[in-house]
């Protein structure tokens, strides 16, 4: 294969644009020993591009990297050194993602488990508690739970539907937040690029611990903001259907800076977006589409609503302000 060819496709996986299906192929492609060394430089490539933007969203992406294949850097090495460790980071990254990533560690027994973009994914834990993960959602949790606590960690979005074992209380741990509960239905979104963190209540009751303030008690249909610019910490209450309704199809915004709605997209819709547009961050949208609309009918909604223009084209869209 041209080696063009190689790259452009090592490069489109990387950034997890692929359907799953394709995705699925491709992965088949890669563990064939042709083309090996053209991959692994396609793939050094990859890195070389994303080295030279020193954005915070490039940052997180390689610490993600670096926590799913174990990689810690000790001590300062050279240049070229470093190159060939983070080739080698990206390898077997290749070789084990997927629209599902399944990982067992040997040592520990932690299963994760990570959805790709414009995907949604459903089953059990080990104690049979549900749980529903939103696109873009990555989960790890022991491949059996300890006797003192169930313990899971997530970055992303996701429904739980706990098993109550009073002995046992359930625990999500977030880069932000903590929820415990003993047997409840609640929603955590807790995306690592997102501004704002929520945890919803359903049924129940949960423990939420922010970073910087004590422990909150919610109560059915109360929902817990927690801002991670300014550390406020908001509850209100919501509508039953705005915690879960995602799992259906629903896509609700409630108070949403333009960010978020964005990147909600993103990840539903499995697109890029992109655009010019200067929306302060006071300002916020409320609005709801309920029967599983597509994103050509989701668009010209938000166009009228925030004063945009759209083009689309395959899996980017352009977004320009009205004048």
């Amino acid at each position: 294969m041209e080696k063009n060819n190689i790259v452009r496709i090592i490069g489109t996986y990387l950034s997890g644009r692929f359907s799953p299906e394709t995705e699925e192929k491709v992965q088949k492609w890669i563990i064939k020993d042709r083309d090996t060394e053209e991959k692994e430089k396609a793939s050094l490539e990859y890195w070389d591009q994303l080295e030279a933007k020193t954005d915070p969203d490039t940052k997180l992406a390689l610490n993600r990297v670096n926590q799913k294949i174990g990689y810690k850097k000790i001590v300062p090495r050279p240049f070229y050194q470093k190159r060939m460790s983070i080739a080698a980071a990206l390898i077997p990254l290749l070789i084990i993602a997927g629209s599902y990533l399944y990982y067992i560690s040997t040592k520990d027994k932690w299963v994760e488990i990570s959805v790709a973009y414009g995907d949604k994914k459903h089953f059990l834990l080990p104690d049979s508690s549900e749980i529903w993960l939103n696109a873009g959602t990555a989960i790890k949790y022991p491949e059996k739970f300890s006797k003192a606590q169930r313990l899971v960690y997530l970055d992303g979005e996701a429904y739980f539907s706990v098993r109550k074992d009073a002995a046992k209380p359930f625990i999500v741990e977030t880069s932000q937040l903590s929820v415990k509960v003993l047997g409840t239905q609640f929603n955590v979104k807790a995306y690592a690029d997102d501004e704002l963190v929520t945890t919803t209540l359903t049924s129940g009751k949960v423990e939420v611990t922010p970073p910087v303030q004590g422990s909150q008690i919610l109560k059915p249909n109360e929902q817990l903001t927690y801002d991670k610019k300014t550390s406020a910490v908001n509850i209100t209450e919501v509508s039953p259907t705005d915690a879960d309704g995602w799992i259906t199809g629903k896509l609700i915004f409630t108070d949403a800076p333009f960010t978020e709605i964005l990147q909600t997209l993103e990840r539903r819709y499995n697109v890029t977006i992109n655009h010019t547009m200067n929306v302060p961050a006071s300002k916020r949208y409320t609005v709801r589409f309920l029967k599983n609309e597509n994103l050509e009918e989701v668009l010209p909604v938000l166009s009228e609503m925030i004063g945009f223009s759209y083009q689309i084209q395959r899996d980017k869209v352009e977004l320009i302000k009205k004048q």
